[in-house]
């Protein structure tokens, strides 16, 4: 009786057919579901990060600006000599904090790496390429800071460096270029390394690595006072008051186009603050604690790049001169860069040839390469 054997074989090949391919078609439908809520949550997610974003940028703006317009009126109402502008950034300070010892720290800014931390208490930002045509920053703040969390810190490339030895800042970052640790080797640049002094930083496990690197004021100074590190003198930029709100214009944006959509930069003016609130992306760019991020003064610097190697590391001409252009008081205006030698400082000039006064606060440097298309309006 083999035939009817063979028959019934076939016929419970064909029901367990059947059931893999319902089994499968659930699977298919249930995946496609999860896939559409997760695509709808997101784009809910990225539309209240970005309103959110907004208006926690203009709450904390109003806050900061406040406290250095205060300064500024306490010394013109009593006349009193104990408040000066500190070179870093030019804001109100007590005399004989003026020139302490600034603190450069990389900065990633990777979308992996958003929302940074502390960068709205930067005094100065540098904002450059680096390999991928992706940005990094390298945010310089005052030693007197009490931040208690620094980051996501990244890794340490030649130009960054250069720039901060206009300061005679210790250099904070993780691991670099051969071509900066090579210059860092040199011993003349006060060098935290997270590679070799890894008791000064810690990892955040809420986010991944190498995204998740961070530091703190309070780690910082243990080390510099643990080599006894020594104040360098640097010039300072000029400062002036801020342009009266009556002749300030009403609104105006300044558009940077780095490479990659998720790195071009917008900086829209407030009229009522006279600054800029910055944009990455198309989205607010905020702290993590939720501290918008603004800058009193936007300057444009060109610099010739080139790529050096097969991992696009690349090469920046900072030393020399170039175009710029200067932002501030809502308004843009041509200019230029010079820097004549290693460890002087970059100042910036007019087309008339008159240097650039800067309003007191965050002030944010935009590296870019000639021909990039950088809008004002």
């Amino acid at each position: 009786m083999p035939l009817p054997k063979l028959k019934n074989e076939t016929e419970s090949e064909k029901e367990l057919k059947k059931k893999h391919i319902w089994i499968m078609v659930c699977a298919i439908l249930v995946i496609l579901f999860c896939g559409s809520a997760f695509t709808v949550y997101m784009i809910v997610h990225s539309f209240r990060y970005a309103s959110d974003g907004a208006s926690r940028e203009i709450k904390s703006l109003s806050v900061d600006l406040s406290h250095n317009e205060k300064n500024a009126g306490d010394i013109a109402a009593d006349g009193s000599d104990n408040l000066v502008r500190r070179y870093l950034d030019g804001v109100f300070v007590a005399s004989g904090t003026e020139d302490l010892l600034p603190v450069a720290v990389m900065i990633d800014n990777s979308v992996f790496a958003r929302p940074p931390s502390a960068l709205a208490k930067a005094g100065l930002v540098y904002e450059a390429e680096v390999e991928g045509d992706a940005t990094r920053l390298m945010a310089v703040f005052s030693s007197d800071e009490n931040l208690s969390e620094i980051g996501p810190v990244r890794s340490a490339r030649p130009y960054f460096l250069e720039w901060s030895r206009e300061f005679g800042a210790p250099y904070v970052h993780c691991g670099g270029s051969p071509e900066a640790l090579a210059i860092l080797a040199k011993g003349d640049i006060v060098d935290i390394n997270e590679f070799y002094n890894g008791g000064y930083f810690w990892r955040d496990d809420e986010r991944e690595a190498p995204h998740n690197l961070y530091t703190s004021s309070r780690l910082l100074d243990k080390y510099l006072t643990n080599i006894d590190a020594d104040k360098k003198e640097f010039s300072s930029w000029l400062f002036k008051e801020d342009m009266e709100e009556k002749e300030r214009p009403e609104a105006s944006r300044i558009t940077i186009g780095y490479k990659l959509p998720d790195y071009v930069v917008t900086w829209k003016y407030d009229r009522l603050s006279d600054s800029y609130l910055r944009y990455a992306g198309g989205r607010a760019h905020i702290d993590r604690n939720g501290d918008g991020i603004v800058a009193k003064d936007v300057i444009v610097q060109y610099v010739d790049t080139r790529v050096i190697d097969a991992m696009l590391r690349l090469r920046m001409d900072i030393i020399g001169d170039g175009r710029a252009t200067v932002c501030l008081d809502g308004a843009c205006r041509d200019g230029e860069w010079r820097k004549e030698a290693s460890g002087e400082r970059t100042r910036f000039y007019y087309e008339d040839g008159g240097e650039v006064q800067f309003n007191a606060g965050p002030i944010w440097i935009e590296v870019v390469r000639p021909g990039y298309e950088v809008n004002y309006e």
